[in-house]
């Protein structure tokens, strides 16, 4: 039974889990490199935790949510009292599996060790430990208090009684956990996510079409919240390229979008410069003007057939089920419906002539496996 959690890593991620899993009644620890990143993550917590309870979100007051978390400096041997550690520090192997090692040695054996990673492989993270059974991942999405879906992911040797836990844990934090059975590359959302915005960057490359068409059918008639290149511009260009390479480095063929490279090297990073596929005046998001009549111009089935078919093959090769996957891009990228609704919607036959057109455009196999 959980009880008592240890976050590792405060910053956007990291505080916003500490602040859900204190809402949710668990004496939590959250664990930084000094106390002034500390004391500013505790400011940001106390914000939030503010407006949900201007709102009526909040069932208790801010100060007993904010008396169930306490900020220690590094890892202290006091930390023998932990059910489980989420860590959310940066995304680089090296430090995660230190970190790894050092929290098999503090923590007890029955602990569950978490990683909020959004791009590593869990498996790769669980070779730094001894008792790889208890290694998992727990995909939180930004910003934590508001996003509703959690990717459970397995690494090779993760125990049943492992995900069994941490799923009744997610589930007790008020989240709609989907269970990743593979850890493949991206896991779920993100692998949904990179076959769109890869298969639109070949599209722009190839000369079909520019950008701000992608995102008019985006928009318009596949009913995204966000053009393809316009969350690019949200999340950061380099972001989505850092991932991008990532993922194909470990296995995920997919078309190599030169544009986000080229772009990540000039700076061009999105709302957080101002500049990126939009220009944003003061850094601030401002939403693009597209005239509706651009989304004429393309196939919608261009932008959705890679992800129905990397769906597809996700089902098939036991990743995740039909309905976790339609969970997953329903609550993880805000789409209107699932992407097997998509497949029904447009007609398997139609799929398969978009994808083998795809096929011609770029010269790319994957664009037909399944």
């Amino acid at each position: 039974m959980i009880r008592s959690v240890l976050v590792i890593g405060s910053g956007t991620m990291g505080h916003g889990i500490a602040e859900v899993s204190a809402i949710a009644g668990y004496n939590v620890y959250l664990s930084d490199i000094s106390k002034d990143i500390l004391d500013n993550a505790m400011q940001k917590i106390r914000w939030s935790l503010e407006k949900l309870y201007e709102k009526g979100n909040l069932k208790e007051s801010v100060e007993n949510v904010l008396g169930r978390i306490k900020t220690i400096i590094g890892l202290p041997n006091e930390l023998r009292e932990i059910d489980i550690s989420i860590e959310a520090i940066p995304e680089k192997l090296d430090l995660k599996r230190q970190l790894f090692s050092k929290l098999e040695e503090l923590l007890p054996n029955s602990a569950i060790l978490a990683t909020n990673t959004s791009s590593l492989p869990i498996t790769e993270i669980a070779m730094a430990v001894k008792r790889q059974e208890r290694v998992i991942g727990t995909h939180f999405f930004n910003p934590p208090v508001l996003m509703q879906l959690v990717e459970i992911i397995r690494g090779s040797k993760t125990s049943d009684e492992t995900v069994k836990q941490t799923y009744e844990f997610i589930k007790s934090l008020g989240k709609r956990p989907i269970i990743v059975n593979k850890d493949v590359p991206g896991f779920v959302v993100n692998r949904i996510l990179l076959r769109i915005i890869t298969t639109a960057c070949m599209l722009i490359e190839n000369g079909v079409c520019d950008y701000t068409t992608v995102d008019a059918v985006a928009r318009y008639k596949l009913g995204f919240p966000m053009g393809v290149f316009e969350l690019v511009d949200y999340t950061g260009v380099d972001v989505n390229y850092y991932v991008s390479s990532a993922m194909i480095e470990r296995g995920f063929k997919a078309y190599p979008c030169r544009t986000l490279e080229e772009m990540s090297k000039k700076g061009y990073l999105g709302v957080k410069t101002g500049k990126g596929f939009y220009t944003y005046p003061s850094n601030k998001y401002i939403k693009p003007n597209l005239p509706p009549q651009l989304a004429e111009k393309l196939n919608p089935l261009y932008i959705i057939a890679p992800a129905i078919i990397e769906a597809n093959w996700m089902v098939k090769n036991g990743v995740a089920s039909r309905e976790d996957i339609d969970l997953g891009v329903r609550l993880g990228l805000s789409f209107p419906k699932g992407i097997f609704d998509y497949e029904r919607e447009y007609g398997r036959e139609n799929v398969v002539k978009a994808l083998e057109e795809l096929k011609k455009i770029s010269n790319m196999e994957e664009y037909l496996s399944e």
